[in-house]
């Protein structure tokens, strides 16, 4: 399988405290991995750097660092706690997710409508905070979806949802041709869901640990 992404040396610090270094790894095409860790080992600050809302340090001097992506890869990310506006409507927010690649508004709109239904989200004129947080999380997973990313990033996915929605999720994983790294606490989840596990912790020697 293609790889679609290395990561060489990364490392961050905030203040004195270091969360991580020296860690390298590289994700391929339809990998679904897992990330686990201690608490504070900086597990939800690695993902942000992967999906490039977050900067790593600059390497010592002398030493190589830095992220190597397949050309034009798209990369979606889902957070732990979603930042939508409670007053905008369901049909809105996946639609809006569509722009770059589905440029006729109407067709975004039909798209975003089938991807709701698909979810069992049927009024797509409903309001965000209309939803519980089980349902959040669920439109949540779907606006990122629907930019057709090539990695799919999440964070604590199953936060929220229910044995349905988890069920759900896992489901959605198998059924999508894409690449997916989870950091998740759900020791169930990963059995089910999963390809491989990455371990991050600063007592490895390389900070990682790939099962």
């Amino acid at each position: 399988m293609a790889t679609l992404l290395i990561c060489e040396n990364l490392g961050k610090t905030f203040g004195v405290r270091t969360l991580f270094r020296g860690v390298s790894l590289s994700i391929d095409e339809r990998d679904c991995v897992g990330m686990i860790g201690p608490n504070g080992s900086g597990k939800s600050t690695l993902l942000k750097i992967l999906a490039g809302l977050e900067e790593p340090d600059p390497p010592p001097a002398g030493e190589a660092a830095g992220i190597t992506t397949r050309r034009n890869l798209r990369a979606a990310y889902v957070a732990q706690q979603d930042a939508f506006d409670p007053a905008r409507s369901l049909l809105s927010v996946v639609a809006e997710a569509m722009a770059d690649h589905v440029h006729d508004e109407h067709d975004r709109e039909e798209r975003a409508r089938l991807a709701l239904a698909r979810v069992g989200l049927d009024d797509p004129a409903a309001a965000v905070g209309s939803l519980s947080g089980g349902w959040r999380k669920r439109l949540a997973i779907t606006r990122e979806l629907a930019r057709e990313p090539d990695l799919l990033l999440m964070d604590e996915p199953t936060n929220h949802l229910d044995l349905a929605g988890i069920e759900w999720l896992e489901d959605v994983l198998e059924a999508q041709p894409i690449a997916t790294v989870v950091v998740t606490h759900d020791r169930l989840f990963l059995e089910r869901a999963v390809t491989r596990i990455i371990e991050l912790s600063s007592a490895y020697p390389k900070g990682t640990f790939a099962v």
